[in-house]
């Protein structure tokens, strides 16, 4: 007995990840592990601190998700870090922005041997058809003995929440259903707090100073003096603050859970499916008989000690190991064929605009700009020891000291990588001109572009206003009456008919037409107006339009003629500057020959 008591002291909460293995994991041990005695004391009103954390989380998270929308710039949002392996079998995640219910039954009920159909038509009749069974999503995990209910309605979570029996097979079984923290959320665990700290002192008095984090709730765990705090952030605080007093903030590492009663790991005692299975709680042995010879052993190490005791080195999971992030001088490697490594492929993303599209492969191409014009594959030639041509070439090869550190910042990229690779004469030259941005960078090229866009745009409206009249006079054409056509008819076919002040048709050869033809005959005339009206605004929209992509083709091409001549102004300028170096490199070569042949005559002649 005393054994059993030592070993039901501590166990904490499950790290959340991205994999759906994990995240039952995570919803496996949302609630701290203690001892059945302390899990059946726990009272409603914990439930429901667990249901408004839950609830808060996901208020939090659209917030966050809606300030994310609603900056002005998209920023790269790249994980690194994924862990690579992968499980078997891996199911997909459930959706990440829903409620999570987790369904944890007494012993006695291994949900391995019911199906899922069945266990959800339990839980919609236990919610006396409350819901539907396309309202939520249910998953078992066998290893763990739970049940995941996701939903993304908050009446269908609170409903499933307060369940406190299903009935399978014809009998009543007592569960405990109780609501988990989001994805968005961090553990940590503080240690030096007062044993039985209630979660309201707990929370009253907690304070973090860390910009972007919050405190969602935060519980003794079982009856030490450590306490597992929840944030809702991306930073894990290094401190928090309990009144007053500064306290050091762990992360939170997850433990293995090992049932102490029928010694398998997975689940804990309080809900293990075997509670009847007789095996030895302390060495493991089957079927034990009164008196046997008894050693302690862990089951989960194997060691002699208590099964769950804090110095147990396999008692917390092992870190997940994270890709290692490629570091420049391997990336150097990569682009230069020298490394031994083999390459690494880019993950695959999902984007929801073509704004972060966009974006993201413009911050992208900043990290991996390169120029293009460099020729990796082309060897130096080797300099001969009787030319001095050949070592004023030797001597244009080499890089400056520093690896190019003497010039301007922007240069300093793009020389840095040339110092290890061959270089042509053309680039020993002009070496600044592979730096030389594309004529796609050029503001005056963008805002051009960007007028286009605005011309394009503007067209459409047009286009969608002339539809609207259309419309609207096929509408007026459709209510006029048959006589108001062939009154339309006969004014366009005697075109010697006048109206007079009174607005009548009055001809000479006919008597005075009835009031109704003259309605529609007003109506006729209003028609054509607005007929030749739509006309003219639709030549002139044309017209205008037409006007507009000339100028916009004209700039266009200036800009570009513009753009070549000054690119070979450039290049002009550089090859005048580097002329008289080589001029001047030539002439101290001819000298040196001549100082050396000078003396060899002399000494002949005499």
């Amino acid at each position: 007995m005393a054994l059993n008591a030592a070993t039901d002291q501590q166990y904490h909460l499950l790290v959340q990840d991205g994999t759906a293995d994990d995240q039952m994991d995570q919803l496996q041990g949302d609630h701290d592990t203690v001892s059945r005695d302390a899990i059946g004391a726990q009272s409603h009103a914990e439930e429901d601190a667990s249901w408004q954390a839950a609830k808060s989380t996901k208020k939090r998270k659209q917030e966050a998700l809606e300030r994310r929308r609603g900056s002005a710039g998209l920023q790269d949002q790249v994980k690194t870090g994924t862990p690579t392996f992968k499980k078997l079998p891996k199911l997909p995640p459930l959706p990440k922005d829903d409620y999570k219910i987790v369904i944890r039954p007494n012993q006695g009920l291994p949900l391995r041997n019911i199906l899922t159909p069945t266990l959800a038509q339990a839980i919609i009749e236990a919610c006396q058809a409350g819901i539907r069974d396309d309202h939520f999503i249910l998953r078992i995990n066998p290893g763990s003995n739970i049940a995941i209910l996701s939903t993304k309605y908050e009446e269908v979570a609170d409903k499933v929440r307060l369940i406190r029996a299903l009935v399978l097979n014809g009998r009543a079984h007592a569960v405990r259903a109780y609501a988990a923290n989001g994805d968005d959320t961090l553990r940590g665990v503080i240690h030096g707090v007062p044993m039985n700290t209630s979660t309201e002192t707990l929370m009253a008095h907690l304070r973090v100073r860390t910009h972007g984090v919050e405190t969602i709730t935060a519980r003794m765990i079982g009856t030490t003096k450590s306490a597992a705090i929840t944030f809702f952030g991306t930073t894990l605080p290094r401190t928090v603050y309990y009144y007053g007093g500064e306290l050091r903030c762990y992360p939170f590492r997850p433990t293995i859970q090992v049932c102490k009663v029928c010694r398998e790991k997975g689940h804990r005692a309080d809900v293990c499916p075997h509670p009847d299975r007789p095996i030895c709680r302390l060495c493991g042995l089957t079927n034990p008989t009164d008196g046997h010879p008894c050693s302690i052993s862990c089951a989960s190490c194997g060691e002699a000690h208590p099964t769950g005791d804090p110095t147990c080195k396999k008692r917390l999971k092992p870190p997940k190991p994270k890709q290692p992030q490629v570091q420049a001088g391997h990336s150097d490697k990569l682009q230069q064929g020298t490394s031994n490594d083999p390459p690494r492929t880019k993950n695959l993303r999902w984007f929801s605009s073509e704004e972060e599209e966009n974006a993201y492969k413009s911050a992208d191409d900043k990290h991996s700009s390169r120029s293009h014009s460099r020729s990796p594959g082309r060897k130096p030639h080797s300099p001969s020891k009787k030319s001095a041509p050949a070592q004023t070439q030797q001597n244009l090869h080499r890089s400056p000291p520093g690896g190019g550190a003497k010039g301007n910042g922007g240069d300093q990229g793009c020389t840095q990588q040339a110092s290890a690779l061959p270089v042509s004469w053309a680039e020993a030259v002009a070496p600044k001109s592979a730096c030389t941005p594309p004529i796609t960078q050029n503001i005056h090229y963008q805002a051009v572009i960007a007028e286009n866009k605005q011309l394009k745009q503007r067209l459409d409206k047009y286009e969608n206003k002339i539809m609207w009249l259309e419309k609207q006079l096929a509408q007026l054409m459709g209510a006029t009456p048959k006589t108001t056509v062939q009154a339309s008819q006969n004014l366009t076919s005697h075109p010697s008919e006048k109206l007079r002040d009174n607005g009548h048709i009055q001809p000479q050869s006919t008597p005075p037409r009835d009031p109704v033809a003259n309605i529609g005959t007003e109506q006729t005339a209003t028609n054509l107006t607005l007929q030749q009206q739509l006309q003219l605004m639709q030549q002139h929209i044309l017209q205008q339009t037409e006007a507009q992509m000339k100028q916009f083709f004209v700039e266009f091409h200036d800009l570009k003629r513009y753009v070549h001549e000054s690119l070979d102004k450039e290049t002009k300028r550089r090859r005048k500057q580097n002329q008289p170096r080589s001029q001047e490199s030539d002439a101290k070569s001819m000298l040196t020959s001549d100082a050396e042949s000078t003396p060899t005559s002399s000494h002949h002649g005499n």
